[in-house]
Formats: C-alpha cells, structure tokens, sequence
C-alpha cells in the first residue's frame, strides 16, 4: 500500500496504545452510557505497557477497556502482512447481501 494511502487510512496497530484510551475517554463523555473499546497493542508489549493502558482508562474514568496483543492467539481479526489460508480462499458475500434466512421459518412479512 503507498505511503499516502498508509497515512489517510490508518489500522488500529498504527495508532499508539495511549491515544486509544484518549479517543475512548472523549467519547465517552458525551454517551449517556458506557464505553468500551480494545486497545490493540503490538507483539512486543509487555506487562508494563498493559498497566499503563490500565492505568490510564481508570485516571480518565474509562467505564471499560480491554487489550489485545497482536499474535498472542493463533487466530485473530487483524493480521500485518499476507494471511494464508489453508484452502488458499477466502469468504465472502455480495455487496448486496443482507444476511437471508438462515432456517426456513423466517418471520419475515410478505
């Protein structure tokens, strides 16, 4: 992906740890309601880094937060890099796809 294209459309892991607490903490305070979000941190964070995340939510009243170190689980949401499947292909649907029926009594009208 270019350089340009990288800075507009930043992943999660792009973003440093702190400021998603930040960016939770802003919300948060205009929703009448909790907030909860997962701070992605990278492969090499350590226990420290997790107390911080901790830390920070709890001093900016953070109603919920929760951490997720990229590569701790063999199967993950967000990959960096090529992602090989063991068919080599991938799901997917049609844009125009809404979710259908699964069973066929479906209470649908009409």
């Amino acid at each position: 992906v270019p350089d340009d294209v990288k800075r507009v459309f930043v992943t999660a892991l792009d973003i440093d740890p702190v400021w998603h607490v930040k960016m939770q903490a802003t919300f948060q305070r205009f929703t009448d309601n909790a907030v909860s979000k997962t701070v992605n941190l990278p492969f090499e964070a350590e226990v420290e880094d997790v107390r911080e995340i901790y830390d920070l939510a709890w001093q900016l009243k953070c109603k919920g937060v929760t951490v997720f170190r990229y590569g701790s689980k063999p199967e993950q949401v967000l990959y960096i890099g090529e992602v090989k499947t063991k068919d080599g292909k991938f799901v997917s649907a049609q844009s125009e796809y809404a979710g259908g029926c699964p069973t066929k009594n479906c209470p649908f009208p009409g």
